[in-house]
């Protein structure tokens, strides 16, 4: 059994949708069938395949039901910070060994009602073996956390059995941007998922230092968040346009980069001007964002007007804030795959010096790339010159420079618009096949779609089936996208 099934199974058939009576055998067929397909080997499910194929009723229905719920054995395990804290889902254990994570869950929580889900990442830099109990957990923000409606899970970093090969352990600064974060975020989504009831379309991603470095890429690489919160980061290629539907709140201290003396002074990893460049970019793409510039430096950015300051109760805490209306779209009228995109795409060893390139990431909610010939990709690039990391003396600190410019991924982009009454116009780059997965809010499915590619236009039938929507669950693991209807387009020579 795959990881991603072997999760689907713990998930799936060891939960009691709560508030609801346990399903027996007797009701409704396609939604045991559902779990049961999820659950199965490939060869075992032909069998359930004509079952989910001539479902004609809600399928929406039958991923609620199928949908996880929580557990009673956590329902009472909320107003206080629960800290050490480890995955307890076997499969997702097994590969996250010694991530330990901090939480906290309202007192107020109701299993009944979906909570949002925040995912707080720490900085700190390099990795220090036996440190990981010691992350700094969710304390200064109880108070907001008891007044509002999410839950807030603060984890220890990728490290270990999550590093790329190559990685030095006790040099890896990036460790929120590894390959393997974004399937470490996925999985603790789906820890929490098992443990309460969580909405999947309000997921909040938040960092700070190198946490903020992850929060760049993250918002840059993944549709899995509703907003992202971007304290103190900073990014050297960035495929800035890939985060069309994703909201951003960027903080940063002005003095970040400082010189006072040889015993006080912070390299320029973490220049402002990563944040000042980010905002310019995200308004010339007329993005959703805010962005916040205090008086403070790296380690007290809480600093306005020589006092202090909450540079984050913009973000979460103040009423209102700007998290507490944001939810996921999963039917956008206007989408940009690409892959592969993100923060940290090659060799920076003037930063980092992270040993990776970026892993494929072939989908953005209702479109997949499926077969691309390799070329390049335009993106944003920072050119840094001069001594990044600390400096011997101030003028060998001062002799820095960073200025924006343009680069390349080598990979393949799409955008595709939803006209509406049936019509989708897309522009592809390298792109060979893509698929557009549908849903009844998207699309009318008892007419023919047209799609326009690069100016040729071609006519589409689509007819919505419940193994359909399970097959678009299988791209992503993730319980907030499902479309019952997709339509395979051969790009155009």
């Amino acid at each position: 059994m795959s990881e991603r099934f072997a999760i689907a199974v713990v998930l799936l058939l060891s939960l009691e949708p709560l508030g609801a009576a346990p399903l027996s055998d007797t009701d409704d067929p396609a939604v045991k069938a559902a779990r049961e397909w999820l659950a199965a080997e490939s060869a075992e499910r032909t069998r359930l395949e004509p079952v989910l194929e001539a479902y004609q009723k809600n399928i929406d229905e039958v991923i609620r039901e199928i949908t996880p719920k929580g557990s009673a054995d956590f329902e009472k395990t909320v107003g206080r910070e629960m800290k050490g804290e480890t995955f307890t889902v076997p499969e997702l254990l097994a590969r996250n060994e010694d991530h330990p994570f901090t939480y906290y869950v309202p007192s107020h929580y109701d299993p009944t009602k979906p909570m949002g889900l925040i995912l707080w990442m720490h900085g700190g830099g390099t990795y220090k073996p036996g440190k990981n109990l010691k992350r700094r957990s969710v304390e200064g923000k109880l108070k907001e956390l008891e007044a509002g409606n999410f839950i807030l899970v603060a984890a220890e970093a990728c490290h270990g059995v999550n590093f790329p090969e190559g990685a030095v352990l006790d040099k890896m600064a990036g460790r929120w941007s590894v390959p393997a974060s974004e399937r470490f975020l996925s999985d603790l989504v789906n820890e929490f998922m098992h443990r309460y009831r969580i909405d999947p379309n309000r997921v909040i991603l938040w960092g700070y230092s190198m946490g903020g470095i992850g929060a760049y890429n993250h918002a840059m690489r993944t549709d899995r968040f509703a907003a992202v919160g971007i304290g103190g980061g900073s990014w050297t290629w960035g495929t800035f346009d890939a985060m069309l539907n994703t909201p951003v709140f960027i903080w940063h201290g002005k003095n970040d980069s400082h010189w006072n003396s040889m015993d006080d002074r912070r390299n320029r990893m973490t220049d402002v001007c990563h944040a000042r460049f980010a905002h310019e970019i995200l308004t010339e793409l007329d993005y959703e964002h805010v962005y916040l510039e205090t008086d403070g430096g790296h380690n007290d950015v809480n600093r306005m007007n020589g006092a202090w300051y909450d540079a984050t109760a913009q973000f979460f805490g103040d009423t209102p804030d700007f998290i507490s209306d944001k939810v996921r779209n999963p039917y956008p009228k206007r989408v940009i795959a690409m892959t592969p995109r993100g923060n940290y795409e090659m060799v920076d060893p003037k930063t980092s010096g992270d040993p990776f390139r970026q892993a494929e990431s072939r989908h953005d909610r209702w479109v997949s790339i499926d077969k691309f010939t390799e070329g390049p990709v335009p993106v944003d690039h920072l050119i840094k010159e001069g001594m990044i990391k600390t400096a011997a003396s101030y003028e060998e600190w001062l002799n820095y420079s960073a200025k924006r410019s343009r680069g390349s991924f080598q990979g393949a982009r799409i955008e595709v618009e939803n006209l509406g009454d049936n019509r989708f116009t897309a522009k592809t780059l390298h792109v060979d096949s893509f698929s557009l997965w549908l849903h009844p809010k998207m699309v009318d499915f008892d007419r023919p779609i047209f799609v326009t590619v690069n100016g040729v236009t071609a006519e589409y039938e689509c007819k919505p089936s419940l193994l359909t929507a399970l097959k678009s669950f299988e791209r992503r693991n993730d319980w907030g996208l499902f479309y019952p209807g997709t339509i395979s387009v051969e790009v155009p020579d």
